[in-house]
């Protein structure tokens, strides 16, 4: 047996090993998964990538677990290296398009779905989904415009409480009304955590000066 071809043998022997090895990663990723155990599932998934690089279904299950976890350039980092390994991963595109739509990336949401019925026609057409997610946000974003509108502009809590009780509004409007209303508490709660802190400043300042009255009293 020449050298090349004994060195061939053992690269094989190798890769046949980190195969095992990376399948029982993915296992035990699967374990946590399936438990709600995210962050571990996403350990034992890289652990399975750094024995071999080219498992397209540890990428796309890693994908899926920061999926969960929303981080979802993490997820399209993911599936673009799994379409490395398989150009007609399914699976890649699905989670990719899942990624862009929560990120509201309409657009590249659509480009992955797309392929995906490139290459199966007989998929669901998920665009559906897409155009769905797409109006709901323009339509939010127009409640949330016309709920501040106005002669007056609600300046308090109560003023927003008030223009809450419009009746038979549609429901976008209400929610745009509840997000306004939500950051005015955030901004009362910031306001009062300011006031406090200053009168808190102010009186350890008196305290302070007063005890220095007295030290130079003699007191």
């Amino acid at each position: 047996m020449s050298a090349l071809e004994k060195d061939a043998k053992e690269r094989a022997k190798r890769r046949k090993k980190n195969e095992r090895l990376a399948n029982a990663l993915k296992e035990k990723g699967n374990d946590a998964f399936s438990k709600g155990d995210y962050a571990t599932a996403i350990q034992r998934y890289t652990e399975g990538l750094e024995k071999q690089k080219d498992m397209q279904v540890l990428y796309t299950n890693r994908a899926q677990a920061h999926m969960k976890l929303q981080e979802y350039k993490k997820v399209i980092n993911d599936c673009e290296w799994a379409l490395k390994c398989n150009e007609k991963c399914i699976k890649a595109y699905f989670h990719m398009g899942k990624a862009h739509l929560a990120l509201k990336d309409y657009n590249e949401s659509r480009k992955s779905y797309q392929k995906i019925l490139e290459i199966d026609p007989q998929k669901e057409n998920c665009m559906n989904e897409v155009d769905l997610q797409e109006r709901k946000a323009k339509e939010e974003e127009r409640a949330l415009e016309e709920f501040q509108s106005g002669k007056y502009t609600a300046v308090s809590v109560k003023e927003l409480l008030q223009k809450l009780n419009r009746p038979d509004q549609n429901i976008l409007y209400y929610a745009g009304g509840i997000r306004v209303l939500t950051e005015s508490i955030k901004d009362c709660k910031y306001f009062m955590q300011i006031c406090l802190s200053n009168v808190l400043t102010w009186g350890m300042s008196q305290i302070d000066g007063s005890l220095l009255m007295r030290v130079g009293s003699g007191l």
